[in-house]
Formats: C-alpha cells, sequence, structure tokens
C-alpha cells in the first residue's frame, strides 16, 4: 500500500497515532496497537526515504510500539509479562485519548468558536474534580502568548515527550517550591510544546507525583510530599 506523507500534517508522534485511528472513524482502544505499530513504521520508513529528519520522540514511540508488538508475537507471557502489556497497552491509549480532548480544545481555542463558553466544556480526563472551564482560560492564555511571541521572532520548535516534559516541571519543582500552571504552559515554543506540557501534568497528577491546587486565577503545580 502507497502511503502518502506530509510532514507538516503531525506535530509529533501522538499527532500521528492520533490520525492513523481518526482515519479509521473508531474509537481509540477499538485499534489494535500491533495494527498501530506497523502503520507507525511505515510512516517513519517513508520519512527515511525522503530524508526527512526523524526526531527523538518518533523514534521513542516507535520503539515502545514495537516492544508491545513483540509481546503479542510471543507464544506465552508469564504473569508478571502480561500485566506488564496490559499497563503499556492502558499507557499509550490514555496518552492518544488525552491528546485528542486538548488537541480539540486548543483548536477551538485557537479558532475562536462561538460556543466557547461554559455551555460546551470539554471533560478532560483524569481530573473529575478541578474547574475545566478555568483549564480551557489558562491553555486559552497560554496560545495567545504563544502567537504573540511567534509574531515577533521565529521560535525553532524542539521535539519533546511527554516523559521529558514530566521530569522537566519535577526539576521546576525542585528547584522552585511551586509553579502556576499558566507560567509552566507559556514555556512551550509550540502549540504541540503547550500541549505536551498540559499532557505532562495530567500525568503526573494521575501518578500522584504533584498536586494541582486553586489559586485565584490559575492553579499552582506543587510537588506530592506524601508520595513514596
Amino acid at each position: 500500500m502507497e502511503i502518502v506523507f506530509r510532514l507538516e500534517q503531525f506535530e509529533g508522534p501522538l499527532d500521528l497515532l492520533l490520525y492513523l485511528v481518526k482515519r479509521r472513524k473508531i474509537s481509540v482502544r477499538s485499534v489494535s496497537l500491533s495494527q498501530l505499530a506497523d502503520e507507525f513504521i511505515s510512516y517513519i520508513e517513508q520519512m527515511k526515504k525522503l530524508d526527512l529528519n526523524i526526531t527523538s520522540d518518533f523514534i521513542a514511540m516507535a520503539t515502545q510500539l514495537m516492544e508491545i508488538k513483540s509481546k503479542y508475537m510471543l507464544p506465552s507471557l508469564s504473569e508478571k509479562e502480561a500485566k506488564q502489556l496490559t499497563e503499556q497497552e492502558e499507557d499509550l491509549y490514555r496518552r492518544i485519548e488525552m491528546y485528542e480532548k486538548i488537541k480539540q480544545l486548543s483548536s477551538e481555542i485557537s479558532e475562536r468558536a462561538k460556543d466557547l463558553g461554559a455551555r460546551q466544556l470539554i471533560k478532560l480526563p483524569s481530573l473529575p474534580q478541578i474547574e475545566q472551564e478555568k483549564i480551557r482560560k489558562i491553555l486559552q492564555a497560554a496560545l495567545q502568548d504563544l502567537n504573540i511571541r511567534k509574531a515577533v521572532y521565529r521560535i525553532q520548535r524542539q521535539a519533546m515527550t511527554v516523559e521529558e516534559a514530566m521530569n522537566r516541571i519535577l526539576d521546576l519543582l525542585a528547584s522552585n517550591g511551586e509553579l502556576t500552571l499558566y507560567t509552566l504552559l507559556s514555556t512551550g515554543e509550540s502549540r504541540y510544546q503547550v500541549i505536551v506540557y498540559l499532557l505532562a501534568v495530567l500525568e503526573l497528577i494521575f501518578f500522584k507525583k504533584v498536586l494541582l491546587l486553586e489559586a485565584r486565577d490559575d492553579f499552582v503545580l506543587r510537588r506530592n510530599d506524601l508520595e513514596p
């Protein structure tokens, strides 16, 4: 099957994975990760043939997908290996779902959709008790700030994985004690980086590594000292 690849379509590996899912017109969890692995690797090979720059985040995702696929091909798995595979699958599915929702949210903000008010709130996963309209406003402000900075000078996009963003956040919290969500998102050098930072925050909250505390017009991030 011939694959037509355009690099500018995909801002990162999650963007490509979401595209591979959406073109099937089914839900994320209805797609086999083994099939996604094959198609993702095909795109990587096309990039190589076209002498396109393959960033580290694409390579890391390809490695993760091939590890999952290799476990599918084993005749049997130990109980520990089966549990690890289930956790890897769940983690990847959840990240694609979160990326889809946050990308949809950022697109709505960028396009200044008419129904941007509280009537059409997007429910972000793993944050059932957080005021999501407030998240929307902070994300909107960060994206607007990004547009202003881009108008002043050209920013070279740097590849950044969710894991790298999580480590950066933890390092910042270790140095500063706390950090506002707006300040963090404003450090993003592209819309993709802004989304990755928000995904990283959700991951850290999910794994109870950080706390997200209410502030007047923002949220404050702090390390969860009770977490071992």
